[in-house]
């Protein structure tokens, strides 16, 4: 038989890619132990539904002939010695009459196409909800976890939804943040790599970088691949594969009339300005020795665009050893640069290694608030031409935070007169007042590998990605 799966565990894990990308836990080649012995299985699979945990055990038969009715009797014995909800068999050559007439009235399914199978259970896909779970460490907040083991990294809020960046499988989660479930999950590009399986090949997907939604569109970059994807949000299809010099790596935002979309690569030291209709897009240089970005935002009602600009930054017109991480502001009319402000600190000659993180403007005072990596400095505030540092907000580690004298203020957020910093390596979520910088609040968000990442508010909730606890943080916000 000709399959386009190659070998045997090659179909074993397409079948258990397919459960994990529709939220399950799936574990080939499993070990489970019974009431009366421990058995091997090909595909164990793990989901919640209402609260409830839930246990398939899958086969996986990849054969020229039938399965048989022996082999449909020995699964139902499995599943009953570990006391699984169901039994699944995938035979892509189908099965003898025996084996069909041995699952009447058995909660055992046999299927003769994982590609059928996939179609039909995309047609009648539902909510998933989030899985509630405790934190073993004192004072941390539960997290509503993704069943999958996904690892949540960028978070954009748009019409009461929330687009959730997943890293683990490559996918972009539309979240409900009412009812903390999973409405929908789009799913990028994959590409073919170099594995030790039979076939000598594997598939992975493209994990998502920034969002930004503009014209019914949300445009994410694809990180690793060459492309900014353009995804329809009703039919959640990617409509277009933008190709950029250096690919998608790097930040991205939207015009305020949802006509553009602004990329500014990490790769090449350029900015793209893309024409959300057409797809076209005009081609802008960094300032003058400028190189890599990881943050780019537009001025909310006049044209001017911010970009945070790693390295090659210059103090009255001095470059020192180090980073020279600089803020720049563009003229989007005059197309040209007016602002350079220069975001280092210098000690004993050297430029800090310091790289802007995020960018968040506030309307109402008419300012900005740059957020910075590696730096001490922590969040300057800055005066809405970009030209001048009205305040730095300084943070001191914490217990959780032994090893650097800075907290990587990763993500921002205000709410009312309060600025919300996501420090992720203090591991907290600090409420600053946003003129003083007074704080007057940290919560602890437990402490795991590289801390969290992104805070995004919706209502009178801030909801945090941590990606190591495999999950979002959903912390209500004072309302009076």
């Amino acid at each position: 038989m000709i399959s386009i799966y190659g070998d045997w565990r090659a179909y074993q894990e397409a079948v258990a890619a397919f459960f994990r990308e529709i939220g399950c836990t799936a574990s080939v080649e499993a070990q489970i132990t019974g009431a009366r012995a421990t058995h091997k299985v090909d595909v164990d699979v793990i989901f919640r539904h209402y609260g409830i945990e839930c246990r398939w055990i899958v086969e996986c038969k990849l054969w020229k002939g039938h399965v048989e009715k022996e082999n449909v009797l020995t699964l139902k014995g499995i599943v009953e010695d570990v006391g699984a909800d169901r039994g699944i068999i995938f035979c892509e050559n189908g099965f003898q009459s025996g084996a069909r007439d041995a699952t009447r009235l058995t909660n055992i399914l046999l299927v003769t196409s994982l590609e059928e199978f996939k179609r039909t259970v995309r047609l009648n896909e539902t909510r998933t909800a989030l899985v509630y779970r405790c934190s073993d460490q004192q004072g941390a907040p539960p997290i509503d976890a993704f069943p999958n083991g996904d690892q949540p990294q960028h978070l954009l809020s748009y019409g009461g939804r929330v687009f959730v960046a997943n890293w683990e499988t490559g996918n972009i989660a539309v979240v409900d943040p009412t009812s903390k479930s999973i409405e929908s999950i789009v799913h990028l590009d994959k590409y073919e790599v170099a594995s030790n399986s039979v076939s000598g090949r594997a598939i992975s997907q493209y994990p998502p970088g920034e969002m930004a939604c503009a014209d019914g569109k949300l445009f994410v970059g694809q990180v690793f691949s060459e492309f900014v994807l353009a995804i329809d949000i009703e039919t959640q299809s990617v409509v277009k594969r933008i190709i950029v010099p250096g690919g998608g790596e790097g930040a991205i935002a939207a015009s305020q009339d949802g006509g553009y979309v602004y990329f500014a690569s990490n790769r090449v030291n350029r900015l793209f300005i893309i024409d959300t209709a057409t797809y076209e897009y005009q081609e802008v240089d960094y300032p003058r020795g400028g190189g890599g970005s990881m943050c780019v935002l537009p001025h909310p009602s006049r044209p001017l665009l911010y970009l945070g600009i790693q390295r090659g930054g210059s103090l009255n017109g001095r470059s020192y050893f180090g980073g020279n991480c600089f803020l720049a502001t563009y003229d989007l009319t005059e197309r040209r640069y007016i602002g350079n402000l220069y975001l280092a600190e210098v000690e004993n000659g050297r430029s800090d290694d310091a790289t802007p993180a995020c960018l968040t403007y506030d309307k109402e005072d008419s300012c900005l608030f740059v957020g910075l990596f590696q730096s001490q400095r922590g969040i300057c505030r800055v005066d809405e031409h970009g030209q001048k540092i009205l305040a730095n907000f300084r943070f001191a580690p914490n217990d959780h935070n032994k090893h650097v004298p800075w907290v990587d203020p990763l993500s921002q957020a205000l709410y009312r007169d309060k600025l919300l910093s996501v420090n992720r390596n203090n591991c907290e979520l600090v409420t600053l007042d946003k003129r003083s910088g007074r704080i007057e609040s940290a919560i602890f968000l437990g402490d795991a590998p590289n801390g969290p990442r992104a805070v995004v508010i919706v209502d009178d909730v801030a909801i945090i990605s941590y990606p190591a606890r495999q999950g979002l943080i959903f912390h209500d916000l004072p309302s009076g």
